[in-house]
């Protein structure tokens, strides 16, 4: 008989805690937040370069997922064909996942690239919706929407290096040391932006990103932004848990032949690198 008291009040603990649980995933109306940084209000994307998205989510419980959908506003929304003869307007949708758990994400990346043909045709230029969603775990959805340019752009000039001081050709350093670089990046027009990066040895200037470097040493667009001349200097110790970017990301530091790049875009989205510096980590 005892036993079957137990076990009866187990059940029962077990059905409430479970009501409960079913009640808060119910109760969650919640919507996520979105905060942009890039693009901003009203920006021109150059054709053939890539989009500075840098979104800051936020939700109560749990965020799921995000999404980005590009649309021209040529005509109001009316959905009038706008099209030249040679001429489409071009559009774009993609989703990201978030990771399990997460209720806070800081987005940055320039995985868009505003392409020069769509369909077959060279897109048009002009007014475009910038729409940003993001979906929680319990399906409430948020957006927002940035008017953005897309135009072509007539300045072809990249951004150049000077006074770089780094590290002699292939400069060892063991575990505790500092790798140091500094110079000035210059641009006819405007500056947008400056990354720095240790890349393993046979790396492309394709890959000279977030995601495919050994390490960030540097990544800055509000210091820079506008200026015709910045001057920069940045560091990072070997064996560093982290490295400078943000977010910044885990360090794994294999032993082996690395080189450092300096890569600055400018306003027209027109993207420089200084030569490469070779290094070797023990």
């Amino acid at each position: 008989m005892k036993n079957i008291k137990y076990f009866s009040a187990a059940m029962l603990l077990a059905v409430v805690f479970f009501a409960t649980s079913c009640e808060k995933e119910e109760n969650d109306t919640q919507k996520p937040v979105i905060t942009v940084e890039g693009p901003e209000q009203n920006e021109v994307l150059y054709i053939g370069s890539g989009i500075h998205l840098e979104v800051e989510f936020t939700d109560d419980t749990e965020l799921k997922s995000y999404k980005v959908d590009i649309h021209s506003n040529f005509d109001g929304h009316t959905h009038k064909s706008t099209n030249s003869e040679d001429t489409i307007a071009w559009s774009f949708q993609k989703s990201w996942n978030f990771d399990a758990g997460q209720k806070n994400a800081h987005v940055h990346h320039h995985e868009i690239v505003v392409p020069h043909e769509y369909n077959g045709n060279d897109i048009s230029q002009g007014i475009y919706h910038f729409m940003i969603y993001c979906t929680d775990a319990a399906g409430n959805e948020s957006w927002t929407a940035v008017p953005v340019k897309i135009m072509k752009s007539a300045d072809k000039e990249l951004p150049t290096f000077t006074g770089i001081v780094a590290p002699a050709g292939n400069q060892i350093f063991a575990n505790g040391q500092t790798i140091a670089i500094s110079g000035t990046v210059n641009d006819n027009d405007a500056l947008h932006g400056l990354f720095v990066a240790i890349m393993p040895e046979n790396a492309t200037n394709e890959q000279v990103n977030a995601t495919e470097c050994l390490a960030v040493m540097l990544h800055e667009h509000d210091a820079v932004d506008g200026k015709q001349t910045y001057n920069f200097t940045t560091s990072i110790q070997v064996g560093q848990a982290k490295d400078n970017n943000n977010p910044s990301k885990n360090i794994t530091w294999t032993p082996g032949k690395y080189f450092i790049i300096v890569k600055s875009t400018d306003e027209s989205e027109n993207e420089g690198f200084s030569q490469k510096y070779p290094i070797v980590i023990q």
